[in-house]
């Protein structure tokens, strides 16, 4: 769940929140396997290798949400802007979310960042 002073639209058919007075964007993507549960770790080890980014495991934060899946959590830079990653997986089901900005994610906007993520549920 979003703030309710946050604005969304679908651009190319990918979902985006955002403040509408911030500097950035939440956006989501969807996955479903056909055949075994996703690797959270291997998913955001391979995203992060596709935009270039070292995967570093002691620079994640692993934790889970009350419906028991699994997150995976990383901020990184690259050309100027600030990227925070999250892969939430719940066996076949797994989302991205990304959001960037051009500027420094401040601890409100980290706190609802945190609530969006952490209240994701699969159906």
């Amino acid at each position: 769940m979003y703030p309710a002073h946050w604005e969304h639209m679908v651009v190319e058919e990918i979902p985006a929140f955002f403040h509408p007075d911030g500097a950035g964007a939440l956006q989501f993507y969807a996955f479903e396997s056909k055949q075994d549960s996703f690797d959270v770790n291997a998913e955001l080890a391979n995203y992060l290798k596709i935009h270039q980014i070292d995967y570093e495991e002691d620079k994640v934060a692993e934790f889970e949400n009350n419906e028991g899946s699994s997150i995976r959590a990383c901020e990184f830079e690259k050309e100027g802007r600030i990227w925070l990653v999250y892969m939430i997986a719940n066996q076949k089901q797994m989302l991205l979310a990304t959001y960037n900005a051009d500027e420094p994610v401040d601890e409100e906007m980290f706190q609802n960042l945190t609530d969006i993520i952490s209240s994701v549920r699969f159906l």
